[in-house]
């Protein structure tokens, strides 16, 4: 694997298999994290599964890349414009900022459960608070203000080309439209568990159902299909690049899929463990977040 931008690697940066800091969930729920931290699973993805000690290896070799160690289940990742990488710990509460010289500070705290992760154009960062039932603005270091509110469970976000945020409503199966003066409407119902949310330039909306693996496609005109079954258990990391290429995260699997136009995929990395996050930048290049192993990894794409 390639490093995660150039200009955001320094020394010390390299793998160390960072452990999980359970700060909150349900212990019931938890999985044993690489180093034998137990780690509460997020109720936002469901069961990350078991670890894949011997793919592991494969994913984390020397040169994947990292903030720091000691990331808390994360769940959501995003890129400012300035190049920085926000990192979501579901389960500290708090939002981390890695900034382009590697510098990594707490940018919101005190959050419920923060999910995925999303940033404007002006550059602020918006948060889906699962267990708030809201979305939040962040627009500076602890800066958090409400965005908008009375979701159920909301998980994965994204931007539509027009500039509205999408929502997944995970436990009421619908994708909520949100307008940048926080006006709401739902426009998709009937999926199965959505947790992430992604839009194309022509105005298709992809969904990674949690329950039955499948990637759903809502049309323009609100018509919910199956574009895609060729995954062992989906998460919240979705997106679409510059190019209008989509990327899923297959958590059961440990990969990162490459979905092409008539829903076939390929895998772009494997021997990940649980990777829930995905994130894109504004040259198209990925980075996912593991829950298994508290990581951050660069996803080669060439």
């Amino acid at each position: 694997m390639r490093p995660l931008l150039p200009r955001l690697v320094m020394a010390g940066l390299l793998v160390t298999c960072a452990t999980a800091c359970a700060g909150g969930g349900d212990a019931a729920d938890g999985d044993t994290a690489t180093g034998g931290t137990s780690v509460s699973s997020p109720p936002a993805t469901g069961d990350p599964g078991p670890d894949t000690d011997e793919d592991t290896d494969t994913a984390a070799g020397s040169d994947a890349w990292h903030g720091a160690d000691g990331f808390s289940s994360p769940t959501g990742i995003a890129f400012g414009p300035d190049g920085a990488v926000y990192v979501s710990n579901w389960s500290a509460g708090t939002v981390e900022r890695i900034a382009a010289d590697g510098t990594r500070t707490t940018y919101a705290e005190g959050l419920g459960s923060p999910a995925g992760l999303a940033v404007d154009a002006e550059g602020d960062l918006y948060v889906a608070d699962y267990t708030r039932d809201v979305v939040v603005r962040v627009s500076a270091p602890g800066e958090v203000s409400e965005f908008a509110a009375g979701f159920h469970t909301p998980t994965g976000i994204n931007f539509d080309p027009d500039g509205n945020l999408l929502v997944t409503n995970r436990a009421s199966d619908e994708i909520v439209r949100v307008a940048p003066d926080g006006g709401a409407e739902v426009i998709a119902q009937g999926l199965h568990t959505p947790v992430g949310v992604a839009a194309n330039a022509g105005g298709e909306i992809f969904v990674s159902n949690y329950v039955g693996g499948e990637l759903s496609r809502v049309t323009p005109d609100g018509t919910v299909e199956t574009f895609s079954t060729d995954f062992d258990g989906l998460g919240v990391g979705l997106v679409v690049t510059g190019n209008d290429e989509l990327f899923a995260v297959d958590r059961a699997a440990g990969e990162i899929k490459r979905v092409d136009p008539d829903g076939s995929t390929e895998a772009v990395l494997g021997g990940l463990n649980s990777p829930v996050a995905l994130g894109v930048d504004a040259a198209g290049l990925l980075a996912t977040a593991t829950w298994g192993d508290a990581t951050l990894y660069a996803v080669p794409l060439g």
